[in-house]
Protein backbone atom coordinates (compact mmCIF):
# COMPACT_ATOMS: atom_id res chain seq x y z
CA UNK A 1 0.00 0.00 0.00
CA UNK A 2 1.28 3.75 -1.03
CA UNK A 3 1.89 6.03 1.60
CA UNK A 4 -1.12 7.81 0.75
CA UNK A 5 -3.50 5.52 0.64
CA UNK A 6 -1.92 4.12 4.00
CA UNK A 7 -2.71 7.76 5.31
CA UNK A 8 -6.28 7.68 3.64
CA UNK A 9 -6.88 4.05 5.25
CA UNK A 10 -5.86 5.42 8.82
CA UNK A 11 -8.22 8.63 8.34
CA UNK A 12 -11.34 6.42 7.84
CA UNK A 13 -10.47 4.15 10.86
CA UNK A 14 -9.77 7.25 13.17
CA UNK A 15 -13.43 8.82 11.63
CA UNK A 16 -15.16 5.91 12.43
CA UNK A 17 -13.59 5.43 15.54
CA UNK A 18 -14.42 9.33 16.37
CA UNK A 19 -18.01 9.00 15.37
CA UNK A 20 -18.49 6.10 18.09
CA UNK A 21 -17.08 7.44 20.28
CA UNK A 22 -18.83 10.63 19.58
CA UNK A 23 -22.15 8.87 19.90
CA UNK A 24 -21.53 6.81 23.20
CA UNK A 25 -20.33 10.10 24.50
CA UNK A 26 -23.82 12.29 23.08
CA UNK A 27 -25.68 9.21 25.15
CA UNK A 28 -24.32 9.84 27.84
CA UNK A 29 -24.49 13.32 28.59
CA UNK A 30 -28.05 12.83 27.64
CA UNK A 31 -28.80 10.10 30.14
CA UNK A 32 -26.65 12.58 32.70
CA UNK A 33 -28.70 15.20 31.85
CA UNK A 34 -32.43 13.27 32.65
CA UNK A 35 -30.86 11.92 35.72
CA UNK A 36 -30.04 15.32 36.69
CA UNK A 37 -33.17 16.94 35.59
CA UNK A 38 -34.65 13.83 37.81
CA UNK A 39 -32.96 14.89 41.00
CA UNK A 40 -33.34 18.50 40.64
CA UNK A 41 -36.59 18.38 40.28
CA UNK A 42 -37.71 15.75 43.04
CA UNK A 43 -40.07 13.87 40.72
CA UNK A 44 -39.62 9.99 39.85
CA UNK A 45 -40.16 8.05 36.61
CA UNK A 46 -43.19 5.77 36.45
CA UNK A 47 -43.33 4.06 33.19
CA UNK A 48 -46.02 3.47 31.49
CA UNK A 49 -49.44 0.88 33.78
CA UNK A 50 -46.73 0.03 35.79
CA UNK A 51 -44.96 1.99 39.37
CA UNK A 52 -41.21 0.73 40.27
CA UNK A 53 -40.24 3.06 43.07
CA UNK A 54 -37.27 1.36 43.44
CA UNK A 55 -34.69 1.63 46.05
CA UNK A 56 -31.01 0.58 46.55
CA UNK A 57 -31.17 -2.06 49.47
CA UNK A 58 -29.92 -0.33 53.03
CA UNK A 59 -26.61 -1.24 53.65
CA UNK A 60 -26.72 -2.71 57.08
CA UNK A 61 -23.05 -0.94 58.03
CA UNK A 62 -24.48 2.17 57.53
CA UNK A 63 -26.87 4.56 59.10
CA UNK A 64 -29.74 4.34 57.94
CA UNK A 65 -31.09 7.51 58.75
CA UNK A 66 -27.82 9.32 56.38
CA UNK A 67 -29.53 7.50 53.54
CA UNK A 68 -32.92 9.34 53.37
CA UNK A 69 -34.29 6.59 51.20
CA UNK A 70 -37.62 8.55 51.17
CA UNK A 71 -35.60 11.20 48.58
CA UNK A 72 -36.48 14.09 50.20
CA UNK A 73 -35.22 17.24 49.47
CA UNK A 74 -33.29 19.65 51.72
CA UNK A 75 -36.21 22.10 51.88
CA UNK A 76 -38.46 18.94 52.91
CA UNK A 77 -35.86 18.49 55.59
CA UNK A 78 -35.68 21.61 56.80
CA UNK A 79 -40.03 22.32 57.03
CA UNK A 80 -40.00 19.25 59.08
CA UNK A 81 -39.74 19.64 63.20
CA UNK A 82 -37.38 17.93 65.57
CA UNK A 83 -40.17 15.54 65.95
CA UNK A 84 -40.83 14.66 62.12
CA UNK A 85 -36.84 14.25 61.70
CA UNK A 86 -37.41 11.83 64.56
CA UNK A 87 -40.15 9.97 63.06
CA UNK A 88 -39.38 9.79 59.30
CA UNK A 89 -35.55 10.19 59.09
CA UNK A 90 -34.70 8.67 62.49
CA UNK A 91 -32.79 11.22 63.47
CA UNK A 92 -32.22 10.83 67.01
CA UNK A 93 -29.49 13.64 67.27
CA UNK A 94 -32.36 15.66 69.10
CA UNK A 95 -32.28 15.32 72.84
CA UNK A 96 -34.85 16.24 75.52
CA UNK A 97 -34.32 20.46 76.20
CA UNK A 98 -36.11 20.37 79.27
CA UNK A 99 -35.91 18.59 82.64
CA UNK A 100 -39.57 19.14 83.77
CA UNK A 101 -42.58 17.78 83.61
CA UNK A 102 -45.82 18.59 81.10
CA UNK A 103 -49.57 19.38 81.09
CA UNK A 104 -51.48 18.45 78.09
CA UNK A 105 -54.99 19.96 78.39
CA UNK A 106 -57.32 18.28 76.11
CA UNK A 107 -59.80 21.16 75.08
CA UNK A 108 -63.73 20.12 75.90
CA UNK A 109 -63.60 17.04 73.65
CA UNK A 110 -61.35 14.54 75.61
CA UNK A 111 -63.82 11.84 76.75
CA UNK A 112 -65.55 11.76 73.43
CA UNK A 113 -62.45 10.96 71.27
CA UNK A 114 -61.14 8.43 74.06
CA UNK A 115 -62.60 5.57 72.08
CA UNK A 116 -59.80 5.75 69.77
CA UNK A 117 -56.97 7.22 71.79
CA UNK A 118 -57.08 5.84 75.14
CA UNK A 119 -59.45 2.56 74.23
CA UNK A 120 -58.30 2.05 70.73
CA UNK A 121 -61.78 0.53 69.55
CA UNK A 122 -61.51 -1.85 72.57
CA UNK A 123 -62.39 -2.36 76.03
CA UNK A 124 -59.24 -1.95 77.66
CA UNK A 125 -57.92 1.46 79.11
CA UNK A 126 -54.19 2.10 77.71
CA UNK A 127 -51.38 4.16 78.95
CA UNK A 128 -50.89 6.75 75.86
CA UNK A 129 -47.18 6.95 77.13
CA UNK A 130 -47.02 3.24 77.00
CA UNK A 131 -43.83 2.60 74.42
CA UNK A 132 -43.30 6.51 74.01
CA UNK A 133 -39.80 7.80 74.47
CA UNK A 134 -40.84 10.29 77.04
CA UNK A 135 -42.73 9.98 80.04
CA UNK A 136 -42.96 13.31 81.06
CA UNK A 137 -46.58 14.40 80.50
CA UNK A 138 -49.82 14.04 81.95
CA UNK A 139 -53.43 14.25 80.24
CA UNK A 140 -56.00 16.49 81.63
CA UNK A 141 -59.91 16.95 80.33
CA UNK A 142 -60.23 19.80 83.09
CA UNK A 143 -60.75 23.66 81.66
CA UNK A 144 -59.79 24.98 84.59
CA UNK A 145 -56.03 24.35 83.72
CA UNK A 146 -55.67 26.38 81.02
CA UNK A 147 -53.90 29.03 82.87
CA UNK A 148 -51.45 26.35 83.85
CA UNK A 149 -51.68 23.87 80.84
CA UNK A 150 -47.97 23.81 78.63
CA UNK A 151 -50.26 22.62 75.47
CA UNK A 152 -54.05 23.10 74.84
CA UNK A 153 -54.88 20.77 72.14
CA UNK A 154 -58.08 21.41 69.89
CA UNK A 155 -60.03 18.67 67.87
CA UNK A 156 -60.70 21.04 64.90
CA UNK A 157 -63.34 18.19 63.41
CA UNK A 158 -65.19 18.50 66.57
CA UNK A 159 -65.03 22.10 66.83
CA UNK A 160 -67.96 23.92 65.21
CA UNK A 161 -65.56 27.75 64.91
CA UNK A 162 -63.73 29.76 66.57
CA UNK A 163 -66.54 30.69 69.25
CA UNK A 164 -65.58 27.09 70.94
CA UNK A 165 -62.17 28.30 71.76
CA UNK A 166 -61.21 29.96 74.83
CA UNK A 167 -60.96 33.61 73.76
CA UNK A 168 -57.50 34.22 72.14
CA UNK A 169 -57.68 37.79 73.79
CA UNK A 170 -57.29 36.68 77.07
CA UNK A 171 -53.54 36.10 78.48
CA UNK A 172 -51.93 32.78 77.95
CA UNK A 173 -48.33 32.13 79.59
CA UNK A 174 -45.49 32.33 77.03
CA UNK A 175 -43.93 28.73 77.34
CA UNK A 176 -48.45 27.56 76.28
CA UNK A 177 -48.45 26.52 72.61
CA UNK A 178 -52.21 26.01 71.27
CA UNK A 179 -52.16 23.32 68.67
CA UNK A 180 -55.12 22.39 66.18
CA UNK A 181 -55.55 18.61 65.64
CA UNK A 182 -56.83 17.07 62.48
CA UNK A 183 -56.54 13.37 61.40
CA UNK A 184 -58.85 14.00 58.61
CA UNK A 185 -57.67 15.66 54.85
CA UNK A 186 -58.33 19.34 54.39
CA UNK A 187 -61.86 18.63 52.23
CA UNK A 188 -63.52 17.00 55.65
CA UNK A 189 -61.45 19.14 58.52
CA UNK A 190 -65.17 20.15 59.59
CA UNK A 191 -67.95 18.69 60.89
CA UNK A 192 -71.28 18.91 58.02
CA UNK A 193 -72.66 21.78 61.00
CA UNK A 194 -69.73 23.53 60.35
CA UNK A 195 -70.31 24.26 56.35
CA UNK A 196 -69.24 28.06 56.86
CA UNK A 197 -65.70 27.86 58.91
CA UNK A 198 -62.84 27.97 57.31
CA UNK A 199 -59.31 27.61 58.40
CA UNK A 200 -58.50 31.30 57.82
CA UNK A 201 -61.11 31.73 60.35
CA UNK A 202 -58.17 30.58 63.13
CA UNK A 203 -55.64 33.01 61.70
CA UNK A 204 -53.18 33.82 64.94
CA UNK A 205 -54.55 31.62 67.01
CA UNK A 206 -52.85 28.14 67.02
CA UNK A 207 -48.89 27.53 67.76
CA UNK A 208 -48.53 24.17 66.54
CA UNK A 209 -50.24 21.72 63.72
CA UNK A 210 -50.79 18.23 64.71
CA UNK A 211 -51.59 16.33 61.14
CA UNK A 212 -50.85 13.22 59.14
CA UNK A 213 -48.25 15.15 57.45
CA UNK A 214 -44.29 14.57 57.79
CA UNK A 215 -44.37 18.97 57.89
CA UNK A 216 -46.40 19.03 60.76
CA UNK A 217 -45.42 20.28 63.96
CA UNK A 218 -46.61 17.26 66.03
CA UNK A 219 -47.08 14.53 63.25
CA UNK A 220 -49.43 11.60 63.76
CA UNK A 221 -49.25 9.61 60.59
CA UNK A 222 -51.53 6.47 60.67
CA UNK A 223 -48.62 4.44 59.22
CA UNK A 224 -44.87 4.83 58.82
CA UNK A 225 -42.53 2.49 57.01
CA UNK A 226 -38.93 2.06 58.51
CA UNK A 227 -35.84 0.07 57.37
CA UNK A 228 -35.26 -3.01 59.41
CA UNK A 229 -32.27 -3.11 61.88
CA UNK A 230 -29.61 -5.42 61.25
CA UNK A 231 -31.50 -8.03 64.13
CA UNK A 232 -34.77 -7.42 62.40
CA UNK A 233 -33.65 -7.98 58.99
CA UNK A 234 -32.47 -11.67 59.82
CA UNK A 235 -35.94 -12.33 61.45
CA UNK A 236 -37.81 -10.59 58.36
CA UNK A 237 -35.89 -12.97 55.61
CA UNK A 238 -36.93 -15.89 57.14
CA UNK A 239 -40.65 -14.49 57.35
CA UNK A 240 -40.48 -13.43 53.98
CA UNK A 241 -39.65 -16.19 52.31
CA UNK A 242 -42.76 -18.10 54.41
CA UNK A 243 -45.23 -14.96 53.20
CA UNK A 244 -43.97 -15.76 49.53
CA UNK A 245 -45.31 -19.43 49.83
CA UNK A 246 -48.85 -18.09 51.31
CA UNK A 247 -51.34 -18.59 48.56
CA UNK A 248 -53.93 -15.83 48.41
CA UNK A 249 -57.36 -17.29 46.93
CA UNK A 250 -59.36 -14.10 45.88
CA UNK A 251 -58.23 -11.25 44.15
CA UNK A 252 -59.27 -7.73 44.87
CA UNK A 253 -61.49 -6.10 47.95
CA UNK A 254 -62.76 -2.73 49.20
CA UNK A 255 -64.41 -1.96 52.42
CA UNK A 256 -66.34 0.98 53.05
CA UNK A 257 -69.43 3.10 55.21
CA UNK A 258 -68.57 6.43 53.41
CA UNK A 259 -70.12 5.76 50.43
CA UNK A 260 -69.43 9.02 49.10
CA UNK A 261 -65.90 11.01 48.16
CA UNK A 262 -64.58 14.03 46.66
CA UNK A 263 -62.47 11.72 44.34
CA UNK A 264 -65.28 9.70 42.85
CA UNK A 265 -64.05 6.69 44.15
CA UNK A 266 -66.78 4.75 44.36
CA UNK A 267 -67.63 5.50 40.41
CA UNK A 268 -64.03 4.15 40.01
CA UNK A 269 -64.94 1.17 42.01
CA UNK A 270 -68.29 0.68 39.52
CA UNK A 271 -66.12 0.88 36.45
CA UNK A 272 -63.42 -1.27 37.27
CA UNK A 273 -66.03 -3.79 38.06
CA UNK A 274 -66.76 -3.66 34.66
CA UNK A 275 -63.36 -5.70 33.66
CA UNK A 276 -62.05 -7.58 36.83
CA UNK A 277 -64.02 -8.58 39.81
CA UNK A 278 -64.21 -6.96 42.88
CA UNK A 279 -65.73 -7.48 46.34
CA UNK A 280 -66.95 -4.70 48.13
CA UNK A 281 -67.60 -4.73 52.11
CA UNK A 282 -69.24 -2.94 54.01
CA UNK A 283 -72.03 -0.28 53.91
CA UNK A 284 -71.01 -0.08 50.24
CA UNK A 285 -71.68 -3.28 48.89
CA UNK A 286 -73.19 -6.28 49.57
CA UNK A 287 -70.51 -8.21 51.69
CA UNK A 288 -70.70 -7.96 55.24
CA UNK A 289 -67.82 -8.12 57.40
CA UNK A 290 -67.72 -7.30 61.40
CA UNK A 291 -64.63 -5.46 60.81
CA UNK A 292 -65.05 -1.60 60.51
CA UNK A 293 -62.53 -0.22 63.10
CA UNK A 294 -63.43 -2.19 66.22
CA UNK A 295 -62.54 -6.15 64.60
CA UNK A 296 -60.43 -7.21 62.43
CA UNK A 297 -62.02 -8.07 59.24
CA UNK A 298 -60.27 -11.61 58.61
CA UNK A 299 -62.02 -11.67 55.48
CA UNK A 300 -59.55 -9.42 53.69
CA UNK A 301 -56.62 -11.60 54.35
CA UNK A 302 -57.34 -13.42 51.51
CA UNK A 303 -56.85 -11.02 48.89
CA UNK A 304 -53.78 -10.10 46.64
CA UNK A 305 -55.14 -7.00 46.26
CA UNK A 306 -57.05 -3.72 48.68
CA UNK A 307 -57.78 -0.88 47.11
CA UNK A 308 -56.77 1.51 49.13
CA UNK A 309 -59.39 4.24 48.32
CA UNK A 310 -59.60 7.34 50.49
CA UNK A 311 -62.18 9.84 50.81
CA UNK A 312 -60.30 12.78 48.84
CA UNK A 313 -56.98 12.74 46.83
CA UNK A 314 -55.10 15.18 48.89
CA UNK A 315 -51.07 15.64 50.11
CA UNK A 316 -49.32 12.60 52.06
CA UNK A 317 -52.99 11.55 52.63
CA UNK A 318 -52.48 7.48 53.23
CA UNK A 319 -54.90 5.99 56.31
CA UNK A 320 -55.40 2.54 57.83
CA UNK A 321 -56.91 1.55 54.48
CA UNK A 322 -53.26 1.07 53.33
CA UNK A 323 -51.41 0.71 56.32
CA UNK A 324 -53.81 -2.11 57.65
CA UNK A 325 -55.98 -2.96 55.27
CA UNK A 326 -53.82 -3.68 52.84
CA UNK A 327 -50.08 -4.00 54.23
CA UNK A 328 -50.92 -5.39 57.35
CA UNK A 329 -52.77 -8.36 55.48
CA UNK A 330 -49.96 -8.90 53.25
CA UNK A 331 -51.84 -7.48 50.15
CA UNK A 332 -50.29 -4.74 47.35
CA UNK A 333 -52.41 -1.33 48.06
CA UNK A 334 -53.99 -0.26 45.32
CA UNK A 335 -53.93 3.50 46.46
CA UNK A 336 -56.62 6.63 45.38
CA UNK A 337 -55.43 9.40 47.97
CA UNK A 338 -51.81 10.71 48.53
CA UNK A 339 -49.90 11.62 44.95
CA UNK A 340 -47.39 9.54 43.13
CA UNK A 341 -44.19 11.18 44.82
CA UNK A 342 -45.74 11.62 48.58
CA UNK A 343 -46.64 7.31 48.23
CA UNK A 344 -43.00 7.06 47.14
CA UNK A 345 -41.79 9.20 50.37
CA UNK A 346 -44.42 7.39 52.82
CA UNK A 347 -44.64 4.03 51.85
CA UNK A 348 -42.03 0.87 51.59
CA UNK A 349 -40.45 0.91 48.27
CA UNK A 350 -41.52 -1.13 45.19
CA UNK A 351 -44.73 -1.85 47.44
CA UNK A 352 -47.84 -0.51 45.69
CA UNK A 353 -50.03 0.43 42.58
CA UNK A 354 -50.90 4.02 42.07
CA UNK A 355 -54.63 4.85 39.88
CA UNK A 356 -52.79 7.71 38.52
CA UNK A 357 -50.44 5.27 36.40
CA UNK A 358 -53.57 4.24 34.18
CA UNK A 359 -55.15 5.51 31.44
CA UNK A 360 -58.73 4.16 32.83
CA UNK A 361 -59.85 1.38 35.21
CA UNK A 362 -60.03 -0.83 32.53
CA UNK A 363 -55.93 0.02 31.96
CA UNK A 364 -55.98 -0.82 35.79
CA UNK A 365 -57.86 -3.97 35.70
CA UNK A 366 -55.69 -5.21 32.91
CA UNK A 367 -52.46 -5.01 35.10
CA UNK A 368 -54.05 -6.48 38.16
CA UNK A 369 -55.70 -9.65 36.04
CA UNK A 370 -51.88 -9.77 34.54
CA UNK A 371 -50.01 -9.91 38.21
CA UNK A 372 -52.82 -12.43 38.71
CA UNK A 373 -51.36 -14.65 36.65
CA UNK A 374 -47.71 -14.06 37.45
CA UNK A 375 -46.82 -14.97 40.66
CA UNK A 376 -42.99 -13.46 39.73
CA UNK A 377 -44.10 -9.77 39.00
CA UNK A 378 -46.41 -10.25 41.96
CA UNK A 379 -43.58 -11.18 44.53
CA UNK A 380 -42.14 -8.39 42.65
CA UNK A 381 -44.21 -6.32 45.17
CA UNK A 382 -43.34 -7.78 48.44
CA UNK A 383 -39.77 -7.87 48.30
CA UNK A 384 -39.61 -4.53 50.38
CA UNK A 385 -40.20 -6.91 53.70
CA UNK A 386 -36.49 -7.93 53.18
CA UNK A 387 -35.38 -4.60 54.06
CA UNK A 388 -38.18 -2.59 55.51
CA UNK A 389 -41.07 -2.78 57.78
CA UNK A 390 -44.61 -1.26 58.17
CA UNK A 391 -46.06 -0.07 61.85
CA UNK A 392 -49.74 0.82 62.10
CA UNK A 393 -50.31 3.96 64.87
CA UNK A 394 -54.10 4.74 63.91
CA UNK A 395 -55.32 3.08 67.12
CA UNK A 396 -57.96 1.26 64.99
CA UNK A 397 -58.81 -2.63 65.49
CA UNK A 398 -56.53 -2.49 68.76
CA UNK A 399 -53.41 -1.12 67.18
CA UNK A 400 -51.07 1.31 68.57
CA UNK A 401 -51.98 5.27 68.84
CA UNK A 402 -49.42 7.63 69.94
CA UNK A 403 -51.39 11.38 69.92
CA UNK A 404 -50.61 12.39 72.89
CA UNK A 405 -47.21 10.30 73.07
CA UNK A 406 -46.57 12.72 70.09
CA UNK A 407 -47.47 15.97 71.41
CA UNK A 408 -45.46 15.32 74.75
CA UNK A 409 -42.54 14.01 72.36
CA UNK A 410 -42.72 17.30 70.67
CA UNK A 411 -42.87 19.30 73.73
CA UNK A 412 -39.67 17.98 74.68
CA UNK A 413 -37.89 18.06 71.34
CA UNK A 414 -39.08 20.62 69.29
CA UNK A 415 -37.94 24.29 68.97
CA UNK A 416 -39.27 26.42 72.25
CA UNK A 417 -38.98 29.51 70.19
CA UNK A 418 -42.34 31.16 69.73
CA UNK A 419 -44.42 30.15 66.76
CA UNK A 420 -47.75 31.57 65.34
CA UNK A 421 -49.84 30.62 62.77
CA UNK A 422 -50.62 33.81 61.11
CA UNK A 423 -52.13 32.19 58.07
CA UNK A 424 -52.84 29.03 58.63
CA UNK A 425 -54.60 28.40 55.55
CA UNK A 426 -51.47 28.47 53.54
CA UNK A 427 -50.12 25.65 55.73
CA UNK A 428 -53.58 23.77 55.79
CA UNK A 429 -55.80 24.21 52.16
CA UNK A 430 -58.01 21.75 50.48
CA UNK A 431 -57.49 23.97 46.79
CA UNK A 432 -53.72 23.95 47.12
CA UNK A 433 -53.00 20.61 49.02
CA UNK A 434 -56.00 18.25 47.38
CA UNK A 435 -56.00 17.52 43.52
CA UNK A 436 -59.07 16.99 40.44
CA UNK A 437 -60.40 13.53 40.48
CA UNK A 438 -58.87 10.70 38.46
CA UNK A 439 -62.10 10.32 36.10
Amino acid sequence: MGKGGYSSHLKIRYSKRWRRFSTVLIIVVLVMCLLRNQINSGDLYYGVETVQNSYVTVDEDLDVAAQNWRGLRQRDIQNMSALGRRLFLEDMSSMPLYDRNFTILVWKHGPSIEKRLIMRFGSRRWDPFEDCSVSNCRVTYNSCELNTADAVLFHLHRTPNRQFLPDPKTPRPAHQRWVFLTDENPFHTFTLGSASTEMKDYNGIFNWSMTYRMDADVPVPSGRALPLTKAEKLLQRKQWRKDKTKEKTKLAAIMGSNCGGKNKRWEYVQLLKKHMPVDVYGACGNLRCDGHFRNDCLRLNDYKFYLAFENGDCREYVTEKAWWNAYHKGAVPVIMGASLQDCARLLPPTSFIHVRNFSSPASLAKYLLHLNKSTSEYNSFLQWKRDFKVVNEHGYFQSPVYHYCRLCEALNYNDPAPKVYDKVEEFWNSKKDCYKPVI
